[in-house]
């Protein structure tokens, strides 16, 4: 009996066999479940992911920037020549030889000093014979008046005729006028005298002197050279010849610098006062007149300066960067941005080449979207993407179910590719 109790149990222990191993296989395809649908749905994460990344970097990526109001004031350097407020070439009015010259070079002269006295005798000639000829005119209008006189008393007793009294009053008369003629020949002459006496015109400096003692100086000479050259240095007139690219840039009261070699650590003040009103044709250049005070002599006649304009801005140009610029259609354009992240290209005109920027007039607005370095092949219309503050590039989406761990690297385009491989195998 007791063996039996002891064999009892057995078949129970059989039958829960089979109920357990079902429970584990349920267990089994219930996590096999659970995992495929993890994995699909992870799966369409990722292809959703990784189709709007493509979409977002299939359009290219440009940085902006906007234009910069008003330009920069700028320095225009030129080449000038400094010349007196007044020069005069003097030359002689009456032939002779110099007797004396009392002015050399260098010498200040008041109007009126005298330079030089020259020798006339052919003039001193001309005038002895002159006089003579006054004082023998005088007295035939002398001996021409008594005649004529005695011709009336007789007239009056009727010894002469009227014909014959009227005669020699007409006579009288004509003496007279050959004593005014010969005393106007005298004073012409003497005039001429005065001329001996070369002097100063005005104020000034003698900057020329060529002749000596003994030189024989022609009056009636066209091409000789001046005796004296004398010059009024208290301004002095400078002339710059501007390019016509900036000649309405450059106005009347506007204030230059001169630069001269002579004087490297000095700098003289001038003020444009007037211009030619027109462009040479040679040299495609404006002449352009200014005034600086000489007070103390520093600056003289003949001198080579470099001539600084300080330009003002011009509110009516925008700077950019030169890269921003495109060369189509044998214009220049620049890529514009619209509120769609579409390119616009416009037209400009450059006003001043900066080197890394331009200075533009007209076609572009203060509050543009210009691309700052658009590519070759960009084009009207193209949809494009605007680059972050920091100019970096979106990333990859992430792995699947859009987590990362701690320290995870973002997936990159590659990564993903090959993901999708391993998975479709």
């Amino acid at each position: 009996m007791s063996q039996d109790h002891a064999e009892g149990p057995k078949p129970e222990s059989k039958d829960r066999a089979p109920v357990k191993a079902g429970r584990a296989l349920l267990f089994i395809i219930i996590a096999a479940v659970a995992v495929a649908a993890s994995g699909i749905a992870g799966r369409r994460h990722d292809d959703k992911q990784l189709n709007q990344w493509t979409e977002e970097q299939a359009a290219p990526s440009v940085a902006v920037v906007t234009p910069q109001r008003g330009g920069e004031a700028r320095e225009l350097v030129l080449p000038g020549n400094v010349d007196a407020f007044y020069t005069a070439s003097i030359h002689a009015q009456v032939s002779g030889y110099i007797q004396e010259w009392r002015k050399d070079i260098g010498a200040k002269v008041h109007q009126g000093d005298v330079l030089a006295v020259v020798e006339t005798p052919e003039l001193d000639e001309s005038i002895a014979v002159a006089q003579s000829e006054l004082a023998k005119a005088k007295a035939n209008l002398a001996l021409a008046k008594v005649t004529a006189a005695r011709w009336d008393s007789l007239r009056a007793s009727s010894a002469v005729s009227q014909q014959a009294a009227d005669e020699k009053d007409s006579d009288a008369r004509a003496r007279a006028a050959e004593v005014d003629a010969a005393q106007s020949n005298i004073d012409r002459l003497k005039a001429q005298k005065a001329f001996a006496n070369i002097v100063a015109p005005f104020d000034g400096v003698v900057t020329a002197r060529n002749v000596d003692v003994g030189s024989l100086v022609r009056a009636d000479s066209n091409n000789s050279q001046a005796l004296f050259t004398v010059a009024d240095i208290h301004q002095m007139r400078i002339y710059v010849p501007v390019p016509e690219s900036y000649a309405a840039e450059l106005k009347d009261g506007m204030k230059a610098t001169l630069d001269l070699p002579e004087y490297p650590d000095r700098k003289f003040q001038a003020t444009i006062v007037t211009n030619s009103h027109g462009i040479d044709q040679k040299s495609r250049t404006l002449l352009v007149e200014l005034l600086a005070d000489n007070n103390d002599g520093l600056l003289s006649p003949g001198s080579f300066t470099r001539v600084l304009f300080q330009i003002p801005s011009d509110p009516n140009v925008s700077r950019i960067p030169a890269s921003a610029l495109l060369y189509r259609n044998n214009a220049l354009q620049v890529a514009t941005l619209g509120l769609d992240n579409r390119i616009a290209l416009k037209t400009v005109r450059i006003a001043r080449d900066l080197g890394t920027e331009v200075e533009i007039t007209g076609g572009l607005s203060q509050d543009e979207r210009i691309v700052a370095n658009p590519p070759d092949s960009i084009g009207d219309g193209e949809e494009v993407r605007v680059m972050d503050a920091a100019n970096e590039k979106k990333q990859a989406p992430p792995g699947p179910q859009g987590a990362r761990e701690p320290g995870e690297h973002p997936k990159s385009a590659e990564e993903m590719a090959q993901t999708e491989r391993g998975r479709g195998e």
